[in-house]
């Protein structure tokens, strides 16, 4: 009996380390930031009273933000990471997001701190940080 309990263990343990190898798992609230708009501004997400929340799956991110009390923008898809990029590949935005776009992030994890930006050309385009939302 013991060696069948532990044949089981050990069948769904290999599982266990995949899911907890992802340290995006979980609900993320955006603490602060600041993005480039099409004007070519820098623009402080306080300034724009910008609150989101992010869920992000083994697989799977989607994001809701609003501005006050108004809806700002919202999207989901896919999304993969290394030991310094976060990339997120959307199937659905209420933006105007190019079919196929990845966003790629630079990123660093400090305790229950997610830092990012995203860069083009050189250029910071965007910069948040977020919270782990613990439960």
């Amino acid at each position: 009996m013991r060696v069948f309990a532990l044949s089981i263990l050990l069948l769904f343990l290999p599982l266990s380390v995949i899911a907890k190898d992802n340290i995006f798992s979980g609900t993320w609230k955006l603490i602060s930031g600041e993005y480039i708009n099409h004007k070519g501004r820098l623009v402080s997400y306080e300034e724009l009273n910008l609150h989101s929340l992010k869920v992000i799956t083994n697989t799977h991110f989607s994001f809701v933000t609003m501005s006050g009390d108004k809806f700002w923008s919202s999207g989901s898809g896919t999304f993969e990471y290394t030991n310094s990029e976060y990339i997120e590949s959307p199937l659905y935005t209420s933006f105007n997001s190019p079919e196929g776009k990845k966003y790629v992030f630079k990123y660093k994890m400090e305790a229950e701190i997610w830092i990012s930006s995203r860069w083009e050309n050189d250029k910071r385009l965007e910069y948040e940080v977020w919270q782990r939302v613990i439960d």
